[in-house]
């Protein structure tokens, strides 16, 4: 194989993000070119701080930029009053020595000159002033205002606060004022009380001042003033208005500023922007300012951006990124966007409390920092001291659809084949939870991470991973008095949630709702919770973990808890965990074997199915739903029944649902029909695969019941059963699983044909899916949970098919149909036939004594 070229990266910007970004890539093999506006790189004059944060994340990558010696290791930290009396003393120093790396003091242009040393002789170019980009499949190209243009495999914005790169991937733009202004000086200066490394903060009514040890001989001092954004904004004032500000200050306070030339004191707004919660698109991305400009009182704005940087060069040296280099850049935004969101909130509610300038807020302000224990202040500086490291690689899904997974979505494709959960949370419920809840669940399940590449171009179908494109979630709000309240997730499901497939081509292959009615039940909220997927990546079992995971989530999130969001491995296909003797070509006697049987009962028993009651074009094809049930008391009375004739309660569901077929087809002679059970094969895999995975592990076997006018029900009830217990016995839905490998369609363009037989031959357009008793829980949290459910599309593989649960103490039987192949009054009637015939069989077969109920297959 050739070698790849190395991959260029374009940097706008030749700030203390920029740089650091340049180095940090160049460490990883990256080349990179940095373009600057500025015509000469002259550092402002004012200092910084590198926190031990930003020190620890450059040791990652091996580089030390010998910072201690250019600058001064913070050694105490002081907050004061304007007198300079002392507020507090704080753990910093100790923090920092927890943490194991120094905090270093230090002018601006001492570290951009550390930073340029570190690039060497990466090529940058001056007087660049960019003024868009655009990108293809060959990369990204930039303009600049002179003619000039560039082109890169990526372009990385570090362009700060009024970044080129931002303004064309977000649009204008206002910025959030904190409503004073900052002034900043370095000049030599010396005070009896400034010793080595001391950093000393001075708080007033509206004003604040540091004073920063940098070494040398030399201090770096900034001073805050509230005034209103017209003035701060293009502040016009001289030196002695600044030393008017600070009459009557601390000593060393009014020292320091008369010994800086007023030529050497630089104005600036204090000021940032609203969070972005995406930082770029295709191969561009934001570093730094650019990506998330911070107020300066945390003292972290280069740390955030080179802390940035690292985390960039570590995710793009990542095996894969080559293969999808969007995808690594939205990684790394995800990886990054919690701390640099928290640093940025932070540092704002810091600023307010600071610059309190009424009586009343000054006191709470001094009070907080004197008697807030000692401990407590050590682990909020350790935890922005801290570097979070460098996350492993997050687990992808990158491969061919399986020949299960391929089926599902070329039906899917054709007409929507969407598996839908619903449940009912009672109680007030934090709206915004749900949505970092969904954004946790998405992190554990890699599945929920996928969109789908389809085979148009000639490649096969197949997985490939998203990063930063969230798991959508709608809320609607439904009026308490609304007529059809207590039913709007009914509609809900047939006009949306059945009717528009998952984007498969975008991803992710899942959704989300919420329909909230405040004070609907003794003035207690309801919130219907339905989530949506593709069949490809979920049956019913993994929809009813991933939405319990999900309210579970919310909880702990309700309690104050931090959830673990962790990725769980990629798993195989279902295939490729098989038992050994029934995968690949071992598998093929087995499946012949069963296909012989099967084909030799349909010719000796000759099954019917339900009649069309009109044909519909496949991409015309609309799944809806009919909602019926069980009470608690006729769960009972069944499950009771089934004990008693030896059947399951999925046998009784099913038989009762040929009688409703048989009865209305007018049957008069003994008849066998057909009726498909989905069997899970979840714990017969090797290994076996836990209930809180993602994926689809059902295999639908046909049973070619006897019906018989007026015999009890019973008797199909017990062969149903029966028949699911021998062939499960004789593994063969496992063996089922291989037979779209050997028959089924291996493109869509030759989906056709196989959709063709399976709608006008295949033995399964009537089918009960039924997942028997589930321990949803009744309570979660703060909210009582009520009517779980699942309802299942049905696209080409079918004309009716039920699902049935038993949770909350009652068993809920939706029936989904394809309209006009079932036209909708046709299908209610089917489901009230059911549950008549059903409700006749246990009501005239009264048992003794309560049982515990067999509701499994």
């Amino acid at each position: 194989m050739p070698d790849q070229h190395p991959l260029k990266a374009l940097v706008i910007g030749a700030g203390i993000g920029g740089l650091t970004c340049a180095t940090a890539l160049r460490k990883v093999g990256i080349d990179v070119a940095v373009y600057e506006r500025a015509t000469e790189l002259r550092a402002a004059g004012s200092g910084l701080s590198v926190m031990s944060n930003a020190l620890t994340a450059l040791g990652t990558l091996g580089i030390d930029l010998g910072l201690d010696k250019r600058g001064r290791v913070a050694g105490s930290f002081l907050v004061l009053d304007e007198h300079g009396r002392t507020i507090r003393d704080l753990p910093f120093k100790e923090v920092c020595d927890q943490v194991g790396a120094p905090s270093v003091c230090l002018s601006r242009s001492d570290l951009q000159e550390a930073l340029l040393d570190a690039t060497a002789d990466c090529p940058l170019h001056l007087g660049a002033i960019a003024t868009g980009f655009h990108t293809d499949d060959t990369g990204v190209t930039v303009r600049f205002a002179d003619g000039r243009v560039a082109h890169g495999d990526l372009l990385i914005g570090a362009d700060g606060f009024h970044s080129a790169i931002r303004a064309q991937l977000v649009g204008p733009e206002t910025s959030q004022d904190s409503g004073y202004v900052c002034w900043l000086g370095v000049v030599p200066f010396e005070h009896p009380r400034l010793t080595p490394g001391c950093v000393r903060h001075y708080w007033g009514s509206g004003q604040r001042f540091g004073l920063i040890d940098i070494g040398h001989g030399r201090v770096y001092w900034w001073g805050t003033k509230n005034m209103p954004a017209e003035r701060s904004h293009a502040w016009d004032g001289t030196k002695d208005d600044i030393t008017q500000a600070y009459a009557g200050w601390a000593d060393e306070v009014r020292a320091v500023i008369e010994a800086t030339p007023a030529a050497d004191i630089l104005a600036v707004p204090s000021r940032d922007r609203a969070f972005l919660a995406r930082w770029g698109t295709g191969p561009v991305t934001l570093l730094g300012d650019a990506a998330h400009p911070m107020l300066t009182t945390l003292g972290q704005g280069s740390g955030m951006a080179i802390e940035d940087a690292v985390v960039l060069a570590h995710t793009l040296a990542e095996p894969g990124t080559r293969d999808d280099l969007p995808l690594a850049l939205r990684t790394y935004e995800e990886r990054r966007r919690d701390r640099t969101r928290t640093m940025v909130e932070a540092s704002r509610s810091m600023s307010d409390l600071e610059q309190a300038d009424t009586p009343a807020t000054r006191q709470a302000r001094d009070d907080y920092f004197r008697l807030t224990p000692r401990q407590d202040l050590a682990r909020q500086n350790a935890q922005a001291l801290t570097f979070p490291g460098i996350p492993s690689p997050q687990p992808r899904v990158r491969r061919t659809l399986s020949p299960l997974e391929r089926w599902y979505w070329i039906a899917d494709r054709t007409a929507p084949l969407n598996a839908v959960i619903r449940t009912r949370l009672h109680g007030h419920l934090q709206l915004p939870l749900l949505r970092r809840a969904l954004d946790v669940l998405q992190a554990r399940h890699p599945l929920l991470r996928v969109a789908i590449s389809g085979d148009d171009g000639g490649a096969a179908a197949a997985f490939r991973p998203l990063a930063g494109q969230p798991v959508p979630l709608r809320y609607v709000q439904v009026p308490a008095d609304a007529p059809d309240a207590d039913t709007r997730w009914e509609h809900e499901v047939n006009e949306r949630e059945l009717a528009e497939g998952v984007d498969w081509r975008t991803g992710p292959l899942l959704r989300a709702v919420v329909l909230t009615r405040e004070g609907a039940e003794r003035a207690e909220d309801v919130h219907d919770l339905i989530m949506t997927s593709s069949h490809c990546i979920a049956d019913g079992m993994t929809g009813l973990s991933l939405l319990r995971e999900w309210i579970d989530i919310a909880a702990q999130l309700t309690d104050g808890h931090e959830p673990a969001t962790t990725s769980r491995r990629p798993l195989p296909a279902a295939e490729d965990l098989l038992p050994r003797h029934l995968r690949g070509q071992a598998g093929d006697g087995p499946l012949t074997a069963l296909l012989q049987r099967d084909e030799e009962q349909r010719r000796r028993l000759r099954p019917r199915r339900i009649a069309p009651s009109h044909p519909v074009p496949f991409h015309l094809r609309r799944t809806l739903m009919v909602h019926r049930s069980l009470t608690t008391d006729e769960l009972r009375l069944l499950a009771s029944a089934c004990q008693r004739h030896d059947a399951t309660v999925h046998g009784a569901l099913a038989a009762a649902m040929v009688t409703a077929v048989a009865q209305e087809a007018g049957t008069q002679q003994p008849t066998h029909f057909s009726i498909g059970s989905p069997l899970d094969f979840r714990s017969d895999l090797d290994p076996a695969v836990p209930y809180d995975e993602a994926g689809t592990y059902a295999a639908t076997l046909p049973t070619h019941v006897r019906y018989q006018p007026g015999a009890p029900l019973w008797d199909m009830a017990r062969a149903i059963s029966q028949d699911l217990v021998d062939r499960r016995q004789r593994e063969e839905h496992l063996a089922l699983v291989n037979l779209l490998d050997q028959a089924g369609p291996k493109t869509s363009a030759d989906g056709e044909a196989f959709m063709r037989y399976m709608d006008e031959q295949g033995p399964l357009n009537l089918t009960l899916s039924n997942l028997g008793r589930h321990d949803f829980p009744d309570r979660m949290g703060p909210w009582r949970v009520s009517h779980t459910q699942l309802v299942a599309g049905i696209s080409v593989t079918g004309a009716l098919v039920a699902t049935a649960i038993t949770t909350h103490g009652q068993l809920a039987w939706n029936f989904s149909y394809v309209d006009d192949i079932v036209p909708t009054p046709r299908a209610h009637h089917l489901a009230d036939a059911s549950l008549r015939a059903l409700r006749s069989a246990i009501t005239s077969d009264t048992p003794d004594t309560p049982d515990t109920p067999n509701t499994g297959h």
